[in-house]
């Protein structure tokens, strides 16, 4: 059962793994793979396992059975005419606490069999500042009408506009406080493990979308939402984003929404944090989401541990010196995720200085100021009625941009009888005359526009025969 499920980790835990990739391939419909035998790669004359003692070397997608990994496929395939899958199955993951990883890094990439390697880091959120509930009414600007917020308020006059009905939507990132007082979640059989010191993250994340504890208090975007969350850490205590989101996928349908509250720092191990999609089981996965139909909502990132000032995307190299985030480069790849920058809760909208921008940015949402439940910096401990007006960073701003995602899927569910594909809805997100501009402009400040829900609403009731023959289209087989 799920309490026997979600362990408490505090902060002794390694948070650095190196995830490679082999060279062959998995035929799904035989069940035959070319893959060399894990065991058996040999390093300078030996066994892996034996040149790095110690070594624990783990399938990365493990929670789920590779027959349902095939039923995903041949779904997204039917789906998505342009999707390719990957051979899920030749990724591996390799703990290295008694050894040198650099020095096993540098084994794996030089190996012949190994076709990609890479570290995989947890990292730490932004700054926050605490506070008391007296300011918490006035500081829910990202809930006005434009331009000050997405105007979730005029949302809540349409009927699906709270978030009630069958849209479902699975947070995932590593810590949650899950009996506040300001909203209610559900955990899943396979949520992992509930990391201690992110426990306050989560909450306030949960608390932009889902708040609500009586009629005069604040509420969140989507407060009748169904909610869910996937952590990071897995049950089998390892830190494995990948898998995490391979999980989640078997719990959404077409249309249902993923919130990956997550970022990572690049191959090298350098303090520059970037959207987790950088790392390559990350991308794919993601992609196998959006081939499915569901919307993944992306956190583009927070700057560094140390920097003040965020990464251009289309300045990241991948392990191979390829520019994957760049729109216009010949290496990029497209995920089909909504990526987020932050902005400042002053009207017009400024990029906050440790927001990460970008041509790959899809749409902004206030990143400054939050109120919501948790206490961040400090941890609330066990309380579960503490509340904070300093969320903010790409991590408040995506929180935002999937409750309006929600709340779009949710009225076009219970007025139309649709739903939108992921790319429909990045699609509405980035249409400049949807959308509140950002003071420079999508040019200059490459942090795109943030959804306005009043128009949004509008052009689903004028264009819904239209969307509904696509989505009609492009929806899976539930064979």
């Amino acid at each position: 059962m799920a309490g026997k499920t979600f362990l408490t980790m505090g902060n002794s835990v390694n948070l650095s793994r190196i995830i490679f990739k082999l060279s062959g391939r998995f035929d799904f419909a035989s069940g035959k793979d070319s893959f060399p035998d894990v065991p058996d790669l040999l390093v300078q004359g030996k066994r892996l396992s034996e040149h790095f003692p110690g070594s624990k070397i783990s399938a990365l997608f493990w929670s789920i059975h590779p027959k349902k990994i095939a039923s995903l496929i041949k779904k997204a395939i039917q789906s998505d005419l342009q999707y390719r899958p990957p051979d899920f199955l030749g990724y591996y993951a390799i703990d290295h606490q008694d050894y040198d990883g650099k020095a096993l890094m540098e084994s794996l990439l030089n190996h012949p069999q190994v076709e990609l390697a890479y570290f995989e880091m947890a990292s730490i959120h932004p700054p926050f500042e605490a506070t008391s509930k007296i300011q918490q009414v006035l500081l829910q600007q990202y809930l006005q009408p434009a331009p000050r917020g997405i105007d979730a308020q005029y949302a809540w006059g349409i009927k699906g506009g709270d978030g009630k009905g069958p849209v479902k939507f699975i947070d995932t990132e590593q810590g949650w406080i899950f009996d506040h007082e300001a909203y209610q979640v559900k955990q899943l059989s396979s949520t992992g493990l509930n990391a201690e010191v992110f426990r306050d993250h989560g909450a306030a994340v949960l608390g932009v979308l889902l708040m609500h504890t009586h009629e005069d208090a604040p509420r969140g975007i989507v407060p009748a939402a169904k909610g869910f969350v996937i952590s990071q850490w897995r049950p089998d205590r390892s830190f494995n984003t990948a898998d995490a989101i391979m999980d989640a996928i078997t719990h959404l349908n077409f249309g249902d929404i993923l919130l990956l509250e997550a970022q990572t720092t690049d191959q090298s191990g350098s303090e520059k944090h970037w959207p987790i999609e950088v790392h390559d089981a990350n991308f794919e996965v993601i992609r196998l989401a959006t081939a499915l139909g569901i919307t993944v909502i992306e956190a583009g990132g927070n700057g560094g541990k140390r920097a003040h000032n965020g990464n251009n995307l289309g300045d990241f190299d991948d392990y191979a010196g390829s520019r994957v985030l760049q729109p216009n480069d010949n290496s990029f790849r497209d995920s089909g995720a909504v990526l987020v920058a932050a902005a400042s809760v002053s009207v017009p909208h400024e990029k906050i200085s440790f927001s990460n921008y970008g041509d790959r940015i899809d749409c902004y949402a206030q990143g400054e100021l939050v109120f919501t439940a948790g206490s961040l910096p400090a941890s609330s401990k066990r309380s579960t009625d503490a509340y904070t007006w300093g969320f903010g960073g790409t991590s408040a701003a995506a929180a935002i941009i999937a409750g309006a995602a929600i709340a779009i899927q949710s009225i076009a569910e219970v007025n139309y009888h649709f739903r939108l594909s992921p790319q429909q809805l990045r699609n509405l997100f980035r249409n400049d005359s949807l959308t509140t501009p950002s003071a420079k402009g999508r040019l200059v400040d490459k942090i795109g526009g943030m959804p306005d829900l009043k128009k949004i609403i509008g052009y689903l009731g004028q264009f819904s025969d239209q969307l509904s023959a696509e989505f009609l289209l492009h929806r899976p087989s539930k064979k």
